[in-house]
């Protein structure tokens, strides 16, 4: 793909819409110039045409043998000029004029140009009145006369075309100037993120973290861009550590998972054993194998939620999904003597895949059930509103204030003694918090120790078109 300098295709910009401007600007001048020069050249030749009729008006000769002097008046060696009678004799004329000369000029009562010759001109014609022979006591014979007189338009155009060109030579050197200090305030003014992409072709993978220059940081637009770079570098810095420790502790629990089956192996082939050794050993095993599996299957879990959002039409009910996973669950609330119980008292349609929300759901109850002593209660309770609640609470032993900030980290357990005995990896809470975030919900937990805990589900609402119409309310499983 080739690559396109901003600055250059801003500075040609500008210069194009300068050029423009110049181009209209010294357009309407010469037009004004050429309306001036023009007005000015009609007033000239109507002067000339005027005493060339004076002096007409004045030969004494009855017979029409008028004479002109040009070195009388003030007419051009050049001029074309010519004084006829009504009758159409020719009275006198220049040495240039041309019969093509009076037929441009017929009945031109105003100035108008017109062509002789490849050549421009512009020329009138003059009615008057001859008076011959006149004085106080008589006004003698009046002969009317027709003047046609024409002047090249050289001169002016002469005088536009050097306008022109003072025109395009000062415009010429103006864009020169315009381009040159485009540039240099187009190159300070660019600078910011110049030395933005610098400091941004310093990160690395052992350095992903984005540090703006303090040049970019005082440019308030560039800021913005810095700012949002930060932003977004920290936030993957933070995923690329999260990612690191996640990867550490799975590698950590699969080895701890890895060393007991081997060292039950090694236990059980030490020394020649009964057949009944034998299937015990091979039994603890299969439940350390189990064990394993497990943890696999929720780490896979746990990396789908977190990178594959839900599609924009999916959506469940809650209510119906948390009936379902409480049915399921109640052969383990039998063995561990809780009772678990869900009170829902409408449809709760959320946008979420029914085993996402399953996920959620199982994750909360067995987490709860698993921290309860028996005899106590886990009650999970789904409002529908502008938003869907979801309530788990629990009549456990509750959770220490120091262990409160961790709950969601990954493989985090605050009684690590009780791993084995309760089956925890410590990826139950991050599964939660994995399936809520990704539809823009949110989930707290409220403990106090020796008082249970209670965990708080949000969820945006969604339409409940198509969905199965909801179980009578207040239906609990019972353990």
């Amino acid at each position: 793909m080739t690559r396109r300098s901003l600055r250059n295709r801003l500075i040609v910009t500008v210069l194009l819409l300068e050029c423009a401007l110049l181009t209209a600007m010294a357009g309407s001048t010469l037009v004004y110039l050429w309306r001036e020069q023009l007005h000015a050249f009609d007033l000239m030749l109507r002067g000339r045409a005027d005493s060339l009729l004076g002096q007409v008006h004045d030969a004494e000769d009855a017979a029409d043998n008028v004479t002109i002097d040009p070195s009388a008046l003030d007419l051009r060696s050049k001029d074309l000029w010519m004084a006829q009678d009504r009758g159409g004799r020719v009275l006198a004329h220049s040495a240039q004029w041309t019969p093509a000369a009076a037929a441009a000029l017929a009945n031109a009562a105003k100035p108008k140009s017109f062509r002789l010759d490849g050549r421009g001109y512009r020329g009138l014609a003059l009615d008057g009145v001859r008076q011959i022979d006149a004085d106080d006591t008589s006004p003698g014979i009046a002969r009317p006369v027709t003047i046609y007189y024409a002047v090249s338009l050289r001169p002016v155009h002469e005088a536009l075309e050097e306008r022109a060109w003072f025109l395009l030579a000062s415009g010429a050197l103006l864009l020169l100037i315009t381009g040159a200090a485009l540039a240099f305030l187009l190159r300070r003014g660019l600078a910011p993120l110049e030395q933005l992409s610098r400091a941004a072709a310093e990160m690395t993978p052992r350095r992903p973290r984005f540090r703006a220059p303090q040049g970019a940081l005082a440019t308030r637009e560039v800021a913005v861009l810095a700012g949002a770079l930060e932003s977004a570098t920290e936030r993957l810095d933070d995923a690329f550590r999260r990612q690191q420790v996640f990867v550490h502790d799975a590698a950590h629990e699969l080895k701890t998972a890895v060393t007991i089956v081997k060292s039950s192996l090694q236990l059980l082939g030490s020394r020649p054993r009964t057949a009944r050794e034998y299937s015990r050993g091979l039994e603890t095993c299969l439940a350390d194998c189990a064990r394993m599996e497990e943890l696999v299957q929720r780490m896979l879990q746990l990396a789908r939620f977190e990178q594959e959002p839900p599609g924009g039409n999916v959506r469940c009910d809650l209510a119906e999904v948390a009936r379902d996973v409480a049915a399921q669950m109640e052969t383990l609330a039998q063995i561990r003597g809780v009772t678990i119980a869900v009170e829902a008292r409408s449809s709760a349609p959320v946008p979420l895949g029914e085993d996402a929300c399953a996920s959620l759901v199982a994750n909360l109850l067995l987490n709860a059930a698993q921290h309860t002593p028996a005899g106590g209660l886990v009650m999970a309770e789904v409002v529908a509103g502008a938003e869907t609640v979801l309530e788990v609470r629990d009549t456990g032993n509750g959770i220490s204030p120091e262990d409160l900030p961790h709950l969601f980290e990954r493989f985090w357990r605050g009684d690590r003694s009780r791993a084995r005995t309760t089956g925890g990896a410590g990826l139950g809470l991050s599964i939660c918090k994995a399936i809520v975030d990704s539809c823009g919900g949110v989930i707290r937990v409220r403990s106090r120790v020796g008082e249970g805990t209670c965990v708080t589900v949000r969820l945006p609402s969604a339409v409940a078109d198509s969905l199965p119409a909801p179980r009578p309310a207040n239906e609990p499983v019972l353990g």
